[in-house]
Formats: C-alpha cells, structure tokens, sequence
C-alpha cells in the first residue's frame, strides 16, 4: 500500500504540470507551424525525403501525427500531443532514478524540480525538446539494463535503449549525437567495470541495423541532398568559438553544478568505495550537464531549451543527501518541498497570475512611475510584451490557440477567397499559417518542409520556386516577411513576388518576437 502511495504522489507533479495547459487558450508560439504541417503530410500518407526534405530525421513528427489521426488536424491537438510527450519524459526520468536506486523522497524532489523548471513550460511540441525526450527513454532502458544484471534477457533493455539512441538522432542531429556520445561512455565504463565486452559489441551491431532501417530505405528520395550535410558548399553554424563564448560569459548555474558535483565525488571517492551504479550516475549527471552547455549553443530556440539539466543535477544531490536519512525527518522534507516550489515558481505563477488579476487588476496611472509605467512605449523595447490583446480565431484548426486580432482577421479575410467564382487550385504558402492548407484547402507544396534559407531549403529550392513565380506559376503566394531574421523566409522571393505579382492583402503575423508582417499576392492576369 505505501508503494501505491509513493507512486500515486510521484506521478502528482508529472501528470499535473503536464496537463495544466490544456485548461488554459495558449498563444501562437515559434515554430508551432513547422510542428503543424510535419504531423499533417505524416497524417496525410506523405513520405519523408520524398514529398518533403527535411535536414533532420521524422521521427519529432510521429507522436503528432498520430494524435492528428485520433483528435484531428488542429493546433490544439498539437498541445494534447504535448501533454503526453511531457508525461513520458517524467516516467522516463523517474524510471532512471529508480534504477539507481533513488529513495522516494529523493524521487519525489527531483521530479518536482523536472516538473517545475522542464514539463510545465513545454505546451507545444519542439524538435529541440523532443530529442532530449526521447533521450531519457533510452536512458531509462539503459539504465534498467545496467540494474537487471543477472537476468538472461538483460540484453534486450540494451537493444532498446539503442533503439531509442537512433530516435534520437533521426529527432535532432546535435541533441541525437550528444545522446549517443553519453550512452556510449556509459557503456564502456560498464563493460569495463563488470569485465565483459559483449556490451559494447551488442549496442555497436544494434546501432548499425537502426541506422541502416533509418537511411537506407529513404536513399531512393534524396536522402543525402536533405540530411543537413548533402548541400553543396556546406557550412558548419556553430564553431568552438561559440561554445566557449557561451561557456565563459554564461552557464553558470551548469559550471556551479558541475564544480559542486565533482567536489562530492571526490570527497566520496577518497572515503570510501564508489558503487558501480553510482560511478554511472555520476557520469550521467556530468554528461547531462556538457550537453546542455553545447545544446544552448547548437539548438538555441527557445532561449531555455537546455533547462532540464537542473532536474539532474539537483537529483544527484539529493541522492548524495538521503545517504544521510535527513529526508526521514518529515518536517525536513517538507521544507525541502516548500523550498522547490518558490524557487522554480516563474512558471506556474504565468497561470496562476491569469486568475489572480481577475481578483487582483493592475490599475495603471501614468502619473505614477512605476515599474508598469516608467517605460512610455514598452512594445518598442519587447515586441509584444503583452498578449493580452491577442484573440482566439473561430476557424476550427486554430481554436484555442490566440494570435494578433490582425492575425485574426487578416485569416477570415483569406478564407472568403473561396467563394470566388476564380478558381484557385494553385497556393504557394511561406507563413507560418500551415493549418490554412487544412481550412481552405489546398495542395502541400512537394519540397522543403519549412523555408528558412540555408537551414530547411537551399539555393536549388530558391532558383525553383523564383522560376515558377515568373512564370505565373502559383494562383495565390501567401508570403511572411520577417525583415529582423536571415532569411527566415527568403527576400529574393519576396522581390520577385513584387514584380509579377499582385498585393491584396496584408496583417500582423502571429510572432511574439521579431514582427513579421503575412502579405498575401495574386497572379496579375
């Protein structure tokens, strides 16, 4: 009964930070629109590599895509699909403490802080956050593998977690590649420590035949164009210059981390004998915490894509102190819950300060410097400071979700271009209003998934979608510029869509950050 309890109350912090948004209309967010039409062309029967490239593997969009078939093509399922990615990315995470034999107590504090700083701040899938999901199921293999020692079927938690090591990859290369690397070191000191080789024997063949099943099928559909380094020149985005630089002028809370948890190996180390599970944890904590001061500089979207380092980090040292039993002193953990809870409050309070302005409205007199007041123009200085003004849109694969009310409109406005007795059978969409294939509709377009230059498309794409916008190719361009971002969507189309093309509309885009501005054309007939 009390294991029932335990589990009941270590789940309470998972399930509940995971499902939160959902109650609540979220707003437009970076990248949502990528994640939208991945999942769709997936939903739709459309192949990877084949009916669209993608520098990157598909496996971010399959959990999507399989909600899209069972509570439709909408945005808000997006969010639902969300809600159980951050609830496997808990029991993945608990899975790994319980492997190395973590109390409740320590469990229970390292899943309030995963769930505080990392799940309750995710409500729309991101590649960036996916990889580091997946990443914990196969570290929650692995490391069961390392616990079930004297089993004779030990060897398939291995194979698992390999699995899960390939998904990771064919998710995000940095994050995938970064994965491999830490379960890689994790077992080779394993092997080295039982005396046994056949570890690392087993995980090398198992890695071949996934990567071979995850490229060889799709060589036929320009695999090796799309897969980040098939472009000719290629150019490297990140140097060690970058890393360094963010090393030394950031990541403090990973170098405190990582200084303080070397200390306590150490000390350990030298007063007595170090487990084999724990020697594994240690370098597990220690990997987690290089990854993350590489990943905010290799996948630096969102800003705090690298949080869930806190929630390993802070588990080793609550691991270090139950070896004290100070946690079987009620009052003790209490305080330590209590403390968790305030210091990684910032999220959580974002939905709790929606209904404690109803109780508590902020009355603004400009008269009065304050810190709501003392800036005359806050949107010059941070582009949408305030969504209070933003909407949520009646067209039904954007319900729940709110945008700019000139985002709002300017959809409405789109939609009506159905009724035109023209037909319009040809739509070219660079914004990132993907769902409006869904609405209007209309054909996918059979090339990048998504139009950033130089990233998701390259000088190829350009030249053919600058040819068939000469030739009048396209009824309709739905066209997002975003003059702050390199390319975001490409400026030369923009210059060709001004000289053979008609502006009949144009509204806000649904950026928090970096406005950018939907413009939509017509073919001059």
């Amino acid at each position: 009964m009390k294991k029932w309890k335990e589990l009941v109350l270590e789940f309470l912090p998972i399930v509940g930070c995971a499902l939160l948004p959902l109650f609540f209309s979220l707003s437009y967010q970076i990248n949502l629109y990528l994640t939208w039409e991945g999942a769709y062309r997936l939903y739709s029967g459309e192949i990877p590599f084949k009916d669209f490239g993608i520098p990157m593997g598909f496996c971010f969009w399959l959990i999507p895509a399989f909600f899209f078939k069972i509570f439709g093509p909408t945005l808000f399922t997006l969010a639902k699909a969300q809600a159980f990615i951050n609830i496997l990315s808990g029991i993945s995470f608990r899975w790994i403490l319980v492997n190395v034999t973590a109390s409740f107590h320590t469990r229970f504090l390292s899943i309030l802080v995963f769930s505080l700083t990392f799940i309750l701040g995710l409500y729309w899938p991101q590649y960036n956050h996916s990889v580091i999901v997946f990443q914990l199921v196969a570290l929650g293999f692995l490391f069961q593998y390392f616990k079930e020692s004297s089993w004779r079927y030990q060897w398939l938690f291995l194979v698992a977690s390999c699995f899960f090591l390939t998904f990771t990859f064919f998710t995000k290369q940095d994050g995938g590649g970064l994965s491999i690397l830490i379960g890689g070191i994790l077992i080779l000191v394993y092997s080295y420590k039982i005396k046994d080789f056949k570890p690392v024997m087993i995980s090398a063949l198992s890695m071949i035949i996934f990567f071979s099943i995850a490229i060889i099928p799709f060589l036929k559909y320009d695999f090796s164009y799309w897969f980040n380094y098939g472009q000719e020149p290629h150019y490297a985005r990140i140097s060690m210059r970058d890393i360094l630089t963010i090393l030394l002028e950031e990541s403090r809370w990973e170098k405190f981390y990582l200084a303080l948890i070397l200390g306590i190996y150490f000390i350990r180390r030298h007063k007595s004998t170090i487990e084999v599970s724990e020697l594994l944890l240690t370098l597990l904590v220690i990997g987690i915490l290089v990854e993350a001061m590489i990943f905010q500089v290799t996948s630096y979207v969102p800003k705090d894509n690298n949080i869930f380092f806190h929630a390993f980090a802070c588990s080793y040292i609550f691991y270090q102190v139950q070896k004290l039993e100070v946690f079987n002193i009620q009052f003790v953990f209490t305080v330590f819950i209590f403390i968790i809870s305030i210091w990684w409050s910032e999220k959580y309070w974002k939905y709790a300060d929606r209904i404690v302005s109803k109780v508590m409205p902020t009355q603004i007199n400009k008269s009065v410097v304050s810190i709501n007041t003392y800036i005359l123009e806050p949107e010059a200085c941070d582009y949408y400071v305030d969504l209070s003004t933003w909407q949520e849109s009646p067209v039904h694969s954007f319900r729940h979700v709110k945008m700019p009310a000139s985002t709002v409109s300017g959809i409405d406005r789109f939609l009506q271009l159905r009724n035109q007795s023209k037909k319009i059978s040809k739509v070219l969409n660079m914004s990132e209003l993907t769902p409006l294939a869904k609405e209007f509709p209309f054909s996918t377009e059979q090339g990048p998934l998504w139009y950033h230059l130089g990233v998701g498309m390259f000088d190829r794409e350009l030249n053919e979608y600058i040819q068939r916008i000469e030739q009048d190719y396209y009824d309709i361009v739905i066209f997002e510029n975003i003059p702050l971002l390199n390319n975001f969507y490409p400026f030369k189309i923009r210059e060709h869509l001004k000289t053979h093309y008609r502006l009949i509309d144009s509204f806000e885009a649904p950026r928090i950050v970096y406005p950018g501005t939907i413009e939509v054309y017509s073919r001059i007939d």
